[in-house]
Formats: C-alpha cells, sequence, structure tokens
C-alpha cells in the first residue's frame, strides 16, 4: 500500500496513525492543488488522507470542506475511510481505527481489534490527538505563538514546501507513532529544525511588520518578491495586527512557476468574520475549511483575484 498524504503537521499524524494499523510500503506527499488539477496519479491500493478525494483510491480520510463527495454521506464508513468536519483530518482517522477495534475488526496489517483500541487509548496519543485538532483547527492561545512549545513548536517544521525534505518527514511519522514526545523533541534533527524555527521567528516578525497592512477589517499581507520567507507560527501575523478579523496573504508560489498563491484565514484570536472562505476560494481554483483556505492563480490573473477577494472579505463600515 502507499500513503498519499500532505506534508504538514496534520499530514504527518494521520501517516503516524495509518501506519501503525496498515503496511505502507511507499510514501506521496503532495499539496491539495495538485490533487484538484488532476496532476496525482492514484492507483488501486492507495490511502490518501488530508486531501481531496479520488476515485481509485481503496481509502479515503479527510476533513476539508470544500472536499466533500456524495460517495461519503455518513462520517466513517468501514473499509472505504472516512470525512466529517472534524478539527484535523488526523480525528476523522483516529475514529475510523476506533470503530474498528470497537467493532472488533483487525486492520490490514493484522492489528487485532485488542491492540487497536490499546494503542488508541495511550495517555500519548490522545495527548498528540488534542494537540493535532488544536494547531489544525487554530485553537492557540496567544503563547502558543509567541513561545510555541511541544507538538505546536514540532508542526512549525513540516509545511510540505521543500520535496528535498522527505527524509525528515518519514522520520517524524515514524516518531509521532512510536516515541514520547520527550524522545521526539530530543531527537537531533528536530531538535536543530526547531531551535531554528525560534530563531528565525524574529526574522519572521520584522518582515510582517513591514509587508502587512489593514484594509478595513482585512489583514492584508503581501510576500511576492520576498525570496526566502522566514520559518516561524504561522498565527504570528495575529499577534501584530490584532483589530483585523480576517487576513489575506499573498506571495509567489514556491512549487509553480509564474503562479500566484493567496491564502486567507480568520483571526484565530478576533474570529468574527462571516464569510466562509473555503467556499469562496473555490471560484480561484482552491479550498479549504469555513475559516481558513487557499489558491493558486496564474501571475497575470493574480491582481483580478486579489481585489475580488479583498472585496468579498471586506466588511461595511
Amino acid at each position: 500500500m502507499r500513503l498519499v498524504t500532505r506534508a504538514d503537521f496534520d499530514g504527518l499524524v494521520c501517516g503516524a496513525l495509518v501506519t501503525k494499523f496498515e503496511t505502507i510500503d511507499d510514501y506521496l506527499y503532495v499539496e491539495p492543488k495538485f490533487m484538484q488539477d488532476g496532476l496525482v496519479e492514484i492507483r488501486q491500493g492507495d490511502i490518501i488522507t488530508n486531501l481531496p478525494y479520488h476515485p481509485n483510491c481503496t481509502l479515503w480520510f479527510d476533513h476539508h470542506i470544500t472536499n466533500t463527495t456524495p460517495n461519503f454521506a455518513t462520517p466513517i464508513i468501514l473499509g472505504r475511510g472516512g470525512f466529517r468536519l472534524a478539527p484535523s483530518a488526523a480525528r476523522v482517522v483516529y475514529e475510523y481505527y476506533e470503530e474498528l477495534g470497537n467493532r472488533q475488526q483487525a486492520t490490514g496489517n493484522r492489528k487485532t481489534p485488542e491492540e487497536i483500541v490499546a494503542f488508541l487509548g495511550t495517555a500519548r496519543m490522545q495527548h498528540l490527538m488534542h494537540e493535532v485538532d488544536r494547531v489544525d483547527a487554530g485553537k492557540l492561545e496567544q503563547e502558543d505563538v509567541l513561545n510555541p512549545q511541544g507538538y505546536v513548536l514540532l508542526s512549525m517544521t513540516t509545511d510540505g514546501r521543500n520535496a528535498g525534505d522527505e527524509p525528515y518527514w518519514l522520520k517524524v511519522i515514524n516518531l509521532l507513532r512510536d516515541a514520547t514526545l520527550d524522545d521526539v523533541m530530543n531527537e537531533p534533527q528536530i531538535k536543530e529544525r526547531c531551535r531554528r524555527i525560534q530563531e528565525e521567528q524574529e526574522k519572521l516578525r520584522q518582515l510582517l511588520l513591514q509587508r502587512t497592512s489593514y484594509k478595513g477589517n482585512v489583514i492584508y499581507c503581501d510576500l511576492r518578491g520576498v525570496k526566502e520567507i522566514p520559518d516561524g507560527n504561522r498565527f504570528l501575523v495575529f499577534t501584530l495586527f490584532p483589530n483585523g478579523n480576517i487576513q489575506v496573504k499573498v506571495a509567489h508560489d514556491s512549487q509553480r512557476p509564474n503562479t500566484t498563491s493567496i491564502s486567507v484565514g480568520y483571526n484565530i484570536f478576533n474570529p468574527t468574520s462571516n464569510v466562509n472562505v473555503g467556499e469562496l476560494l473555490t471560484n480561484y481554483g482552491g479550498g479549504g475549511h469555513k475559516v481558513v483556505g487557499s489558491s493558486r492563480v496564474p501571475n497575470d490573473q493574480a491582481e483580478q483575484a486579489i481585489k475580488e477577494i479583498l472585496a468579498a472579505v471586506t466588511e461595511a463600515d
């Protein structure tokens, strides 16, 4: 079997769960836009997590509002995977295997129901699930953003932008599955990446102050032309611009030439916007959740798309 997932923290936690219960012999890490555009070959036996549905797959798990499919009318379908509007895709994977255990069914690599229930019920896994839900749903406190620790800090080291990081992503999957939090955070490569993230946070802060402004209720951040964007917490901007309730961020797409990345998300500390972000961005070839989403558009269409998106999220005075 092959695991097809996204290399963000949610996708890697999905990987930790799936590899515990299924025999995975290959991995493919992709971004949602490539799936949406039909650029990824999916075959029988593939398990897809945290990505749009493909009819060729054997199992599919997701939680994005724009990725719903009539084939998944109920949250959990044993033997096919599951979909629901959960805090994380990992939560959907967790519930699927929990249901298998409760129904006394074994998994693909012969894990018994008792082994399934025992693993999922450990305090370590309960804490990991709590944290991936918080990270992916943006349910963080300001202290988590300004002084990240544990799994929150680890999540900042995974974003899927650099294909050369594939060995690191696999290492994270294996550690999340098998190791305690202390052992994970003390692994030399992870420890070094976390140290680098903490050092880069101040550089990111300065860049955001230079490139971000208010447009009414909107926090508008234009990072086009910045060759190397410092690593750091993606929610840092909301501590710097607390009066806006939604962000529109624009940058050059690092994975596609002549393409602009547009992301939109509620201010997690001031989530008063009523815009369905995922639905809005489907008009621009993207998607996501109600409160956060992204799209990719050709450079020659970017200005018009940005203008329309800004108009859609701006509230009348």
